[in-house]
């Protein structure tokens, strides 16, 4: 199989399903779909190396739509020494280009974990560390039962113990989301500018991290995109996308404020905005204020 479509909740395990795909080969060559035309991926997937080396192609924010209809040939003629793989948060199942997908790739998706604590406690002793299971639920506790942010502050404590119980929780991790935050989160994305002004204040007087905060409003934007985009009932959209009806009908609410180009360049700005905070030795909360500013 050389042509594989990935779709991940978590951001750890779409990469160690890449890895798995990859086989950590060094040559591999990795595509944002923002950025670079169903042409070029195609150009560089039908490139035959004078060396014969195997070469892994990563598509980044592949959209499964009629747009990219001309992927099509390509999956029905691949070049054997390379290997595709889409990453992709947009499935339209309605599409041709998936029912060509369906019938002649690997589809992989992953939208849950059905033990969360015991794929936590795994990880944990694969990685030498030993945790009680009252630990790893006040973790999912203060991380919205948030895998990769679970994972995140088991790494951050075991920088300075390797014995994690829940007294050790409670003294080096917070509680990085509060209720407060997805209301401050649903101000934002309704741009309503009284209380994202109460809301923004209280974030920054409660010294409250920035990142869990992006995660929020990406995950919020992402499936707006996603249902303005494909269009459809509710019920419809819920079925491809495969989420609850509700959240499909507020979706819509919401993404009535916005086109689909300012829903994706949302998403391109906290992606950037998660960048700077991590890069730049800049105030987290100035650059937190100059996306609001923005919205």
């Amino acid at each position: 199989m050389n042509i594989y479509v990935v779709k991940s909740f978590s951001l750890r395990l779409l990469y160690d399903e890449i890895n798995k795909i990859t086989n950590d080969s060094s040559n591999v060559v990795r595509m944002n779909m923002d950025e670079c035309s169903i042409i070029d991926l195609i150009n560089e997937c039908s490139y035959y190396s004078l060396i014969k080396e195997h070469k892994y192609v990563i598509a980044n924010n592949f959209k499964i739509n009629k747009d990219n209809l001309k992927l099509e040939d390509y999956i029905n003629n691949p070049n054997n020494d390379t290997t595709l793989i889409l990453i992709s948060d947009l499935i339209d199942k309605r599409s041709t280009l998936y029912k060509t997908l369906s019938n002649n790739v690997k589809i992989i998706i992953i939208d849950e974990i059905k033990d969360l604590n015991n794929k936590i406690f795994s990880y944990c002793k694969s990685n030498n560390i030993e945790i009680e299971y009252s630990a790893i639920n006040k973790l999912l506790e203060n991380n919205i039962n948030n895998y990769d942010l679970v994972l995140n502050e088991i790494d951050k404590i075991n920088i300075i113990t390797n014995k994690i119980n829940i007294d050790v929780v409670n003294k080096y991790s917070l509680k990085l989301v509060s209720e407060d935050n997805f209301e401050f989160c649903d101000a934002v994305i309704r741009k309503d500018y009284q209380k994202i002004n109460l809301y923004l204040n209280e974030f920054i007087t409660l010294k409250q991290d920035v990142s869990p905060f992006i995660g929020l409003l990406a995950t919020q934007y992402r499936i707006m995109y996603a249902v303005k985009h494909l269009q459809g009932s509710n019920e419809e959209i819920s079925k491809l996308l495969e989420v609850h009806p509700y959240r499909v009908k507020l979706a819509k609410d919401k993404g009535i404020l916005y086109t689909l180009d300012e829903l994706q360049k949302k998403l391109l700005d906290l992606t950037e905005l998660d960048y700077n905070i991590k890069t730049l030795n800049v105030d987290k909360y100035l650059l937190l204020k100059i996306f609001i500013i923005n919205i």
